[in-house]
């Protein structure tokens, strides 16, 4: 996972990294389960009642999951004619954590 201040040497909101999971002050996000075909931004902000995902308040964080990838996979023919063709399957593969961008903001 790489990991980004905004601005080097002020205080940011608590966080971890375990994996594909990011905690920002308290607020979980499964990078995993967030991936889609395209790129996600989630944001975690300090908003009136608390850090939360998305909102209006100040950034605390905001965590760039990448678009999922697939490979192909040939699957054999099952029959035994000489006109059975294999198929082909797309197959995602599994969420690299260290292509996941989590950028920090200072906090007040």
């Amino acid at each position: 996972m790489q990991i980004i201040l905004k601005q080097d040497g002020q205080p940011v909101a608590d966080f971890s990294v375990s994996g594909a999971n990011v905690t920002v002050a308290g607020v979980a996000i499964d990078c995993a389960e967030r991936q889609q075909d395209i790129a996600v931004t989630v944001e975690v902000r300090q908003n009136i009642g608390g850090p939360s995902e998305g909102g209006n308040g100040a950034y605390l964080a905001q965590i760039e999951i990448p678009a999922r990838r697939y490979e192909t996979v040939i699957v054999p023919a099952e029959g035994e004619g000489e006109d059975e063709q294999p198929t082909e399957l797309r197959e995602p593969l599994p969420l690299d954590p260290n292509a996941v961008v989590v950028t920090l903001w200072p906090t007040a």
